[in-house]
Order: structure tokens, then sequence, then C-alpha cells
């Protein structure tokens, strides 16, 4: 099938005619097989009423991109291939005047302040002394703790990076553990905040998403599924970062989170 039927099949939406037209073509089986996969499951997700009619506009916009790219491919346009980068933006000659003024202005009131707050040379009276003093005591001991108080944290000596090797219509992938946090929310539970790093190094793009974790304990009935939304689109080749979020049980002390359903991709966790 020539170039202008598949982009006329794109226009008109017929997005399941234009992937089987683009099963024949030459060199984009894999990727083909990746963007079908991608299309049957955000229309399950409309049905099933998980995303927002927002959320799907956008993951649809993204799917017309990556088949729009394969036409090229399949076309054999050279400048299909992934484009790189762009360069960051200069600033203008204007922001550096305004950036630059705005500095000037921080460093005069500074200096104002100190000249207003600067202390006289004479000798202070008794009452400014014992006033100074009772200013300058020690801190009880509930704000000693409030200030040296640290965000607690979990044990992830056991969470190592965890790579997806090419297979199963997919491109190296590998998932990383950036940072945790633990926050209380009361009643007994709390928040369990993974920041996860996803380096992708195939040609079209990925998404990091909710979706594909999943927490286990022994206490639980069955797997946890995430308690906040996150589908960040992975351009080909970079690198993005999310945050996965799980309510859990005080009581729970040690858990496993399960990436793309594969029980042997997993971190353990533990508090």
């Amino acid at each position: 099938m020539d170039k202008q039927t598949l982009l006329q099949l794109l226009a008109n939406n017929q997005v399941d005619e234009l992937i089987f037209a683009l099963k024949n073509q030459q060199g984009i089986y894999s990727d083909l097989v990746l963007l079908e996969s991608r299309w049957n499951n955000l229309r399950a997700q409309e049905r099933n009423g998980v995303l927002t009619a927002e959320q799907a506009n956008t993951e649809m916009s993204r799917l017309r991109k990556n088949l729009l790219e394969l036409i090229e491919i399949a076309s054999g346009n050279p400048s299909a291939t992934p484009p790189t980068p762009l360069p960051a933006k200069r600033h203008s000659n204007l922001t550096v005047i305004l950036v630059a003024a705005g500095v000037v202005a921080v460093l005069v009131i500074l200096f104002l302040t100190y000249l207003l707050l600067k202390p006289s040379n004479n000798i202070a009276s008794p009452e400014t002394a014992l006033n100074t003093s009772d200013n300058r005591r020690a801190p009880s001991g509930h704000e000693s703790l409030q200030q040296t108080a640290a965000p607690r944290q979990l044990d992830v000596s056991q969470a190592q990076p965890i790579t997806f090797a090419p297979g199963d219509f997919q491109y190296e992938r590998v998932y990383s553990v950036v940072k945790t946090s633990v926050e209380s929310t009361g009643g007994g539970k709390s928040l369990i905040t993974l920041t996860v790093g996803l380096n992708f190094k195939g040609i079209i793009n990925a998404l990091l998403e909710t979706e594909n974790f999943r927490l286990v304990a022994d206490e639980l009935p069955g797997p946890l599924a995430p308690a906040n939304y996150l589908n960040t689109l992975v351009d080909s080749k970079s690198y993005a970062e999310g945050d996965i979020k799980f309510e859990l049980s005080d009581g729970i002390k040690r858990f496993t989170v399960i990436l793309e359903g594969k029980p042997d991709k997993k971190w353990v966790f533990s508090r």
C-alpha cells in the first residue's frame, strides 16, 4: 500500500485498518506490534473509565504521532529517524537584562536592610542586655526535635536497578529507584513514595506509568495498585522520572514491588 493511502487511513482515524496495512511493510513489525498493544490497552482503559477524556486525547495524539513515524519509515523517508533533541533555547538580551536588574535590586535591598539593622557601637543598657539574653535562650526539647528530625526513608538495599532486555517486541529499558519517602497519613497508615527513573533505549517511545507497578506483601490479600496516576511519555533513547505512591498500613514492614507484571522483576523494601 502506498504512502498516500496510509496517510489517508490515519487522517480518517481508521487505526485498525492502518495497523493491518502496515503489517505488510518491511522493517517495522516489532515497533508496530508495540503500538498495536498500546492501542488495544488505550481502548480497554477508555471502556473501563480509567482515563479521563483529556488523558485519552493525549494518549491518542501520541499514538497518532508514532504511527506517522512508522509510515515515514515504511516509505523509506530518511527523515523518519528519531530527531535529535533541540538545543536549549538561548535567553534573549532582554531576558538577561531583566535578570541582571533583578539581581541588582535584591542586592540593594539587602544592603539597606543591613544598614537599618546594624547594631549600634554604644554599650547596651541592662534592660537591652536582659532582653538579648532571653531571646538567645536554648531551644526547648520539642523545638530541637523538630529541627533535627529527618524524613523517613525505606531500606533500598534490595532494590537494585532492573533491566528488561530486548524481547517481546519491546526495547531495552532500565528501571531504577531514585529516592523514597514515608509520610504518615494518620489512622495507622503511611504514604509510600517511590521516585522511579526509566532509561529507555528504543526508537519509538515508552510510557512510565503506574499501570506497570504493583505492591505485594504477606499481609495483603492481593496485589495493591498505586494510589496515584502517572502516565509519562519517555522519548526514544531518553530518560524520565516519576513518583509511584502506595498507601500502606504501618504494620507492614516488608513489601515487594513488581514491575510490568513480571514476578522475577521486583524490588524488595523494608522500613
